[in-house]
């Protein structure tokens, strides 16, 4: 992935002070049944954590996020420009060659 340039830095770092942007939740973590007692067998499995309601309102509030694809249309197009540098090569060599 390219690096980002000071713009979006900039735009990134003004996200994340004004509140837009929303930090992923972990996963809860997987139940498993309790050892039984004459197994000689000890785990310390570990208790669920507790969800914030904060998330719940933070996603209730921005339910559609604006994400920004300006590197993707980058690479695109110097994609597509390489593609048709490529064919024109090969439609070139086929005229040339089949003389």
């Amino acid at each position: 992935m390219p690096q980002k340039s000071r713009s979006q830095k900039e735009r990134a770092a003004a996200k994340r002070e004004s509140g837009q942007y929303k930090a992923p939740v972990a996963p809860a973590p997987i139940e498993t049944e309790a050892p039984n007692a004459d197994s000689g067998l000890t785990l310390n499995v570990p208790s669920a954590p507790t969800r914030r309601s904060a998330n719940a309102a933070a996603l209730a509030h921005n339910a559609e996020p604006h994400f920004d694809y300006s590197y993707v249309y980058a690479d695109l197009r110097r994609i597509a420009l390489l593609a048709i540098l490529c064919f024109g090569i090969m439609i070139a060599a086929a005229f040339y060659f089949n003389r």
